[in-house]
């Protein structure tokens, strides 16, 4: 398999493929089309994902140059946040830098990948302006992203709260939820823990032959515990009390959990009697490790046959616990700094203890007997998605976008969204329904920063319209990273704060935390899309649901009072050949550089060219996930490599003679127009195929015509006629024309998928078909389908023709239907369709012998007269359609016998009437100068 990188890069340079996003913009003029693109992360190499992302972009902005719009796509990068600033610090983790040469260091890596992932893009045929790029960390992009935090400030959707957030211990940072992602054998400590009620419900007091009770707890995080502010009960649920036949201590749990709690406890236990949680009410117990008195509450997350029944309840680090403590106006109790230790609230043999290093131990001796039982545990926990680390929820002081504002208007915007494919339609408005708050700040350097200030005495927040605007100009003019190189007077001068405030700049510090990534890259509508347009296209992965297509329909909503996109087209994820998610330590990560360039083996790893990898991209729009590997791409090079031949073919024909005119359809020839119906109904699929991005039907219809319908029957059925007839006749003529535009047709339609294919064919077009100013195919327009073309009643001519050839291919089986003479005995009404196909009554270059392909054909009729019984008679059926569009199943009989004539050495067909002679067509043929 040759090289076919480098004839790409040729045929790129030649083509003008750097060009053309440029001449679009200056020389379409159809409506404009917008298509705003996710930016990729600026953290490495292209890989599968970017190929069949960037491809997909591609194929519809190609498509909408050729039907002549002005695309609008300008290609960008998502360049802040945290595992940019990891990999830039990879070799320097014990260094102590500055966040100012964090930020340098960052940056440098972000660039270098961008620059990368560029010519990687480049490669694959992306067409773009590489000169008109955006990237999440230039000034003017950063001073748009903070007009939209001004205004969703203004309009009061941003707000400061002490809430529990998602908190990466190995990133030292809140996370968002689309920032997670589940481990699902995860292993945790699980514990059974008792706590020993110190204040009985009025029923519980009731009971007798108790010493004393105690309440059963189950949980996956002991580290916990000392967070402790009450346990929590189903009031509907029904609990049973257990007694220890040794102690007569009694134990109480949901009645589900009755044979569990058995085997765990040493001592046998018996049963006392079942009660509802209601009466629970009033119960206090004693906090394991602080002995404070703490309450049992009803609470409706509580679900019957998980656990024990009872909660262990820690506001500071769970969502339920958090608005449960809120309900009942509990104190939440946060005993962990930023790097998850302890701090000294949590009494000294706490101190310092770490969460996922020390601190679960310590807790477990702490609470020795109390512990009733301790086992492994796996399931599905919350990791990093960037450092594959685990998560707590923790209680910090963050801020937050108001998303249950938000949600009924963006609900509401989202009714007028497509959704490609449309089975997915409801996964948006799911995401939303199950969010309520957006955590956007982040305790990093690498981003924009939050312009907010502190007063130092009181930590209360300064922020107003009059700073934000402040710090915005200041970004605008010098870039984000001035928050960390200017004093503090400049970034907030006195005479500002006095507008507002009492005091002076020294009374304040600036804030240190930056903006989430996902209000960076959610806020790419009001940088890129000129006065806030909006785009007719967001396309990226089915995790973006939850990260780019949310993030900026709530910054949209909240600014503009509308979605950023009218049409949502999503793909899936990309696999290995066996549907393994690919993997470094596997070895099963297809490199798509290497697809299209080769691998150091090239026997192994073949280079496949640009165009195969597209057309697997094209594969794989709209579904759930995708394969790839060496099998999957060498079919696809082998449907190519037909295709490229069927191309080619057409192309060589419509090269040599033909003339600069093409004939009108009245004077084509019957098989000829029936090749233009049949391009006509393809061709009008071609436009909703690309309007519903159903590539993979369009590939498969367009390789089934290539297939059957030009290769195996128009291409078989004229060569004759375009090799051997006159160079300028009529018949040749036509075939031509009929050919140029099979051709023209399938190289447009093929373009945005294929466009380095194409572009080789258009590019060898003879010049007759070509102008100076249309040196692509991308510049000369959409195809044309002229309504003459949907000739319906040419099938009805042609149809009953192709039943009958195949019924004489069918009994000569492996002999050549040129070397026989036939004649066709018929009835009326089919006789009168063939004679639309032949006038004489015997004929050797009629329409009807073309596509029999015979020496000659003879209708008839006429009543038969007696037929010798060496002469082969063959009796068939067709259907058979009149005028007026009723069928009619017409009966036949072929007679089918060796032809009398020569073959003509010329066109090797069985029509010469002497041996060694040509016949007498070539003749004529000959005489005016056609050359063997």
């Amino acid at each position: 398999m040759r090289d076919k990188f480098n004839r790409d890069k040729e045929l790129q340079y030649l083509c003008g493929f750097e060009d053309l996003y440029q001449w679009q913009r200056e020389h379409n003029v159809g409506q404009e089309f917008i298509l705003h693109d996710g930016p990729p992360y600026a953290n490495g190499q292209t890989h599968v994902g970017h190929a069949i992302n960037k491809i997909l972009k591609d194929i519809i902005n190609r498509y909408n140059v050729l039907k002549g719009k002005r695309v609008h796509y300008i290609p960008g990068w998502d360049c802040h946040g945290l595992p940019i600033e990891l990999l830039a610090l990879k070799n320097r983790r014990n260094a102590k830098l500055t966040p100012v040469e964090i930020r340098e260091e960052a940056q440098k890596f972000a660039g270098k990948a961008i620059q990368s992932q560029m010519e990687s893009f480049k490669d694959w045929g992306i067409m773009a302006d590489w000169n008109d790029i955006y990237c999440t960390f230039d000034a003017k992009y950063e001073t748009k992203q903070l007009d939209v935090f001004l205004h969703m400030f203004e309009k009061g959707y941003l707000y400061q709260d002490f809430m529990p957030v998602y908190w990466s211990p190995s990133s030292r940072t809140a996370l968002a939820e689309s920032e997670l992602e589940y481990n699902e054998a995860h292993v945790s400590t699980s514990v059974y823990v008792r706590l020993k009620i110190t204040q009985k419900s009025s029923y519980l007091n009731n009971i007798t032959g108790a010493n004393k009770m105690f309440g059963v707890i189950w949980t996956t995080t002991p580290w916990t515990l000392p967070a402790n502010q009450a346990v929590c009960y189903n009031s509907d649920t029904r609990y049973c009390l257990l007694k220890d036949q040794i102690t007569d201590d009694v134990y109480i749990c949901e009645e589900s959990f009755e044979t569990k709690l058995r085997s765990i406890v040493q001592n046998p236990l018996t049963s006392m009697e079942t009660i509802t949680g209601s009466e629970f009410k009033d119960t206090k117990y004693a906090h394991p490790l602080t002995n404070e008195n703490l309450s049992f509450l009803p609470a409706s997350h509580v679900t019957k046959g998980k656990g024990t029944g009872l909660v262990h309840t820690a506001p500071a680090h769970g969502h339920d616990d958090f608005q449960l403590a809120k309900q009942y106006n509990i104190t939440v109790k946060s005993l962990l700094d930023d790097n998850c230790c302890y701090t000294s609230d949590a009494g000294p043999e706490l101190n310092g203890k770490t969460i996922g290093k020390d601190s679960e131990t310590v807790v477990l001796d702490m609470l020795g007997n109390d512990v009733i039982h301790t086992e492994e545990f796996t399931h599905s926990y919350p990791y990093d998605w960037r450092t594959k680390k685990p998560v707590i929820i923790r209680t910090s002081r963050q801020w937050f976008i108001d998303t249950a504002a938000l949600k009924s208007r963006a609900l509401e915007c989202l009714e007028d969204v497509n959704v490609y494919p449309s089975n997915l339609r409801s996964n948006l408005p799911h995401q939303l329904h199950t969010r309520t708050y957006w955590c956007i700040s982040r305790q990093r350097v690498w981003g924009v920063p939050i312009p907010v200030f502190y007063h130092k005495l009181t930590n209360q927040p300064l922020i107003n319209s009059g700073i934000i605007k402040h710090v915005r100009d200041l970004i605008s003019q010098h870039g984000s990273g001035c928050w960390w190189t200017m004093t503090d007077e400049e970034l907030l001068p006195t005479s500002l704060i006095q507008q507002y405030e009492s005091g002076t700049s020294a009374d304040y510090t600036r804030g240190k935390d930056i903006l989430d990534i996902w209000f960076d890259s959610g806020s790419s509508w009001a940088a890129v899309l000129d006065g806030y347009q909006q785009a007719d296209i967001y396309l990226e992965g089915t995790d973006q649901f939850g990260g780019w297509f949310q993030s900026s329909l709530l910054t949209s909503v909240a600014v503009q009072d509308k979605a950023p996109y009218r049409n949502l087209v999503v793909h899936g994820f990309t696999m290995d050949e066996d549907g393994k998610k690919m993997s470094k330590s596997i070895g099963n990560v297809v490199d798509p550089n290497i697809v299209i360039k080769g691998g150091k083996n090239k026997d192994k790893e073949p280079s496949y060219g640009a165009d195969v990898l597209r057309w697997w991209a094209a594969l794989s729009n709209l579904q759930p996930h995708s394969t790839i590997g060496k099998t999957k791409l060498d079919a696809i090079h082998h449907d190519l490599y037909e295709l490229r031949k069927t191309l080619r073919y057409l192309l060589g024909n419509i090269s040599v003679g033909c003339t600069d005119t093409l004939i009108d359809y009245d004077k084509l020839w019957p098989q000829d127009k029936y090749m233009l119906y049949q391009l006509y109904q393809i061709g009008n699929k071609v436009d909703q195929y690309y309007n519903s991005y159903r590539y993979t039907k369009l590939l498969q219809d367009i390789d089934k015509f290539c297939k059957e319908d030009v290769s195996k029957f128009y291409a078989g059925i004229v060569k004759d006629r375009c090799y051997c007839d006159d160079e300028n006749g009529a018949g040749r003529q036509a075939s031509l024309t009929t050919q140029f535009y099979i051709l023209d047709l399938l190289v447009h339609t093929l373009a945005p998928i294929l466009p380095h294919l194409t572009e080789e064919i258009y590019y060898h077009y003879p010049d007759y078909r070509r102008t100076p100013d249309t040196d692509s195919i991308f510049k000369t327009g959409w195809f044309s389908l002229p309504e003459e073309w949907n000739n319906v009643d040419i099938t009805y001519t042609i149809q009953p023709v192709l039943d009958i050839r195949d019924h004489l291919i069918d009994n000569l089986q492996s002999e050549s239907s040129i070397e026989f003479d036939v004649m066709v005995y018929c009835s009326n009404l089919l006789y009168d369709r063939l004679k639309e196909l032949q006038s004489e009554h015997s004929s050797s270059s009629s329409p009807l012998c073309e596509i029999l392909q015979t020496s000659s054909i003879t209708l008839t009729n006429k009543p038969l007269t007696l037929i010798p019984d060496d002469i082969q008679m063959v009796n068939g059926v067709c259907n058979v359609t009149s005028k007026d569009g009723s069928s009619s199943q017409e009966e036949y009989v072929m007679i089918i016998k060796d032809t009398e004539q020569f073959m003509c050495e010329r066109c090797r067909r069985f029509t010469a009437l002497s041996p060694n002679s040509p016949c007498p067509r070539c003749i004529e043929v000959l005489a005016t100068g056609w050359e063997l």
